[in-house]
């Protein structure tokens, strides 16, 4: 047990560190002064998949329309929605705002998912089109568009994190503060660093990517229930850089804990199906390296918060001291980091809302964060972890 209660206190620290350091780094870049001159006439491609969303078309095309001096959007519509009022909807509100600068595609396929809309429209564009992936719901800003066009190449793709500012409560307050300590620390700290043995993703929005990208690895996959992580992978084994923008995007957080609880049943099959990456691609000790540290996100997602527990309980029947140093441990890497974190992007101008701490509420939160990974198991062992049953969140 005492053995136990060292390694756990061993990785306790080790994260810790790990964290502070990708934090500075995010911290640095997020208030440095960025150079947005740029020679580079173009605009950049944004393709927005749709489906039932239409009650978002008309606040989507008026504000995308007013950046037609950088992008040009592209809608994709499917054939899944049987109504088509998506599709109508969109047709008629371009014509109605005379949105110059955005049109409007129906992928004709009844099954599949935004993998296969997506697809659709990035296939027909030119080899030397830069893309860009949103949801109908994003609104990037003008200087987000102009630091790509300086910064991306046939080498790197640029990736925008998300940032979130609702005015949620207990729990649910305490899973927004971790996201908004995930964009920072673990996606942009991880971009910012330079390692090529260290598995970093994509993310399925504010993702922007050369065309001749695609043609060279081959484009999202139609068969992975989460074609980011699985894309990530493969730019990564190819020596291609993922590398943040020093601008965030603000997105809305789930709505209740269910709904949350969903979202991470379906975003912890990227790190879940790592080693199916591998197998599907070259098999050398780097990228099996690769998909290793890639599933050791999912081992921690269903596993670490209860050895923390497991700590402080052993901890405290072994001895006070060690309670209290493990103790302080746990709470520093759940709230103390969500505490800087979240601080970072009130000074950023990013969050207006006032951070409040709740040790309480962030550690009651820390282990439901783990009930969406043991979700995705019983599916995984009944049988129904597919894409045909993955969720899709409300709006």
């Amino acid at each position: 047990m005492i053995y136990f209660v060292w390694f756990c206190i061993f990785l306790l620290v080790f994260a810790n560190i790990k964290s502070i350091i990708r934090l500075k780094k995010s911290s640095s870049f997020l208030n440095k002064k960025h150079d947005l001159s740029t020679n580079v006439n173009k605009k950049i491609i944004v393709i927005i998949p749709a489906m039932n969303e239409v009650n978002n078309v008309d606040k989507s095309i008026n504000y995308f329309k007013s950046l037609n001096d950088v992008c040009n959007v592209i809608y994709v519509t499917t054939s899944k929605e049987k109504s088509m009022a998506t599709y109508k909807k969109l047709n008629n509100e371009i014509k109605t705002q005379r949105a110059n600068n955005i049109k409007i595609i129906n992928c004709p396929n009844t099954i599949g998912t935004m993998a296969n809309q997506i697809n659709y429209a990035i296939k027909k564009l030119k080899e030397d089109d830069i893309v860009a992936v949103y949801n109908i719901d994003s609104q990037p800003e003008r200087k987000t568009f102009k630091y790509v066009l300086k910064n991306i190449n046939d080498n790197v793709v640029l990736q925008q994190v998300s940032f979130f500012d609702d005015k949620s409560n207990g729990v649910l307050k305490s899973a927004e503060n971790w996201q908004n300590r995930w964009s920072v620390v673990y996606e942009m700290g991880k971009y910012l660093n330079d390692s090529r043995i260290e598995f970093k993703y994509c993310i399925g929005h504010g993702l922007f990517v050369e065309k001749k990208i695609f043609d060279k690895i081959g484009y999202f996959s139609e068969n992975e229930i989460n074609e980011d992580n699985e894309f990530g992978y493969r730019l990564n084994i190819n020596n291609i850089s993922i590398k943040p923008i020093p601008f965030m995007e603000q997105a809305d957080f789930a709505k209740n804990k269910k709904i949350y609880v969903k979202q991470q049943s379906t975003w912890v099959n990227g790190p879940l199906y790592s080693l199916k990456y591998y197998r599907d691609n070259e098999r050398t000790f780097k990228n099996f390296t690769l998909s290793i540290l890639n599933f050791k996100a999912f081992i921690s997602w269903c596993l670490f918060p209860w050895i923390c527990y497991f700590c402080i309980i052993f901890s405290f029947i072994i001895n006070i001291k060690l309670f209290i140093l493990s103790l302080f441990l746990v709470v520093f890497y759940v709230t103390g980091i969500n505490y800087v974190a979240n601080r970072l992007l009130i000074k950023s101008g990013y969050i207006k809302n006032k951070y409040h701490i709740n040790i309480i509420s962030d550690l009651l939160f820390f282990a439901i964060h783990t009930f969406g990974s043991y979700i995705t198991l019983y599916k995984l062992i009944t049988g129904k972890n597919n894409i045909k049953n993955k969720y899709n969140t409300e709006k």
